[in-house]
């Protein structure tokens, strides 16, 4: 486990021991499956109370952290990207639901994230992923109602995220989209969005076909700003 010191100043043992568990499993000393030592072992090398290793133990629980598996005691938990876009997910919807995050938030960082994601994506994408898009694109075309189009809406955004093969930027594409069904069916359902969407998507397309990072920066760009254009012309935002 490592050559932990003794924590001797208090108060905040636990969170201590939690910071050391933390920076143990980061630096990869624990691996997720591994089970964590007893309470009585780690207690005599951090030279603290079974009881603080208790508290540290359930802080890190109720993180996601660690968890418990039958006939195997506390282990480490395996952190797989779906739990993180459903933490971060979780963490979006109660902003929005609290209104410490508007509309206009999300936007500001959909633009940091999308327009560099589409650079990437002239450079990265396969014509696989680029065949993957155009299918998108068509279906979000010939879709049924706005709800179905809002659907395929994100799907072609997290399809470009995934032509970078940078799983972060697909991580943080499809927890944001999550937050944004109700904001895509209300844009979509407006007078005249679908089809300028479907042109904006077009254009960005195009660029990425054409391996022109400029140019797809710019078409996102110019995708963003109208969709946020939209959203202030009357769009009724749900969380």
């Amino acid at each position: 486990m490592g050559d932990f010191g003794p924590l001797t100043r208090q108060p905040s043992l636990s969170t201590r021991v939690s910071e050391e568990l933390l920076e143990a499993i980061a630096s990869g000393r624990f691996r997720p499956g591994e089970r964590l030592p007893s309470e009585r072992e780690m207690s005599d090398r951090f030279g603290v109370s079974r009881t603080v290793i208790r508290e540290a133990i359930r802080s890190l629980y109720a993180k996601g952290v660690l968890e418990v598996s039958e006939g195997r005691g506390t282990q480490i938990a395996t952190v797989s990207s779906t739990r993180v876009t459903e933490a971060l997910e979780l963490y979006l919807r109660g902003a929005q639901s609290q209104e410490l995050l508007r509309p206009e938030h999300i936007a500001e960082v959909r633009e940091t994230l999308e327009t560099r994601l589409v650079e990437l994506a002239c450079e990265r994408a396969t014509e696989e992923d680029l065949e993957a898009i155009a299918a998108e694109h068509e279906r979000m075309a010939t879709a049924r109602d706005p709800q179905a189009a809002a659907a395929h809406d994100a799907e072609f955004h997290r399809l470009l995220a995934r032509s970078t093969h940078n799983a972060l930027f697909l991580t943080l594409i499809e927890s944001i989209n999550a937050t944004m069904k109700a904001i895509r069916s209300t844009s979509l359902a407006l007078e005249g969005r679908l089809p300028v969407a479907l042109k904006e998507h077009a254009a960005v397309l195009d660029a990425v076909r054409a391996r022109d990072p400029e140019a797809a920066r710019l078409a996102m760009r110019r995708h963003l700003d109208g969709s946020q254009r939209f959203y202030g012309d009357g769009a009724e935002i749900e969380p």
